[in-house]
């Protein structure tokens, strides 16, 4: 998922950010649908986590930020993770 960039300081962003890369960057070398909904199902379970920050606060832009990042994963995610298994 590709946004317009914003440097956001937070450790924790950065750290559940690095961890969805990777599995982003392995939905790209599978071509299998379940792989592709296990790691997308991974990308939904970093970001809820993350998302229940237990720093966040309101008034910080990185917090503001943080949270707009993470709701565009989940949307971009959700329907893959969640796909009905044949």
């Amino acid at each position: 998922m590709e946004l317009e960039k914003q440097y956001i300081s937070c450790s924790k962003f950065q750290d559940t950010e690095a961890v969805i890369k990777k599995s982003e960057d392995k939905m790209k070398e599978t071509i299998s649908i379940k792989e592709k909904q296990y790691y997308a199902q991974d990308i939904i379970l970093e970001t809820r986590a993350l998302i229940a920050c237990s720093n966040y606060n309101s008034s910080t832009e990185d917090c503001l930020s943080c949270q707009l990042v993470l709701t565009n994963y989940i949307q971009e995610y959700k329907n893959l993770s969640m796909l009905k298994r044949i």
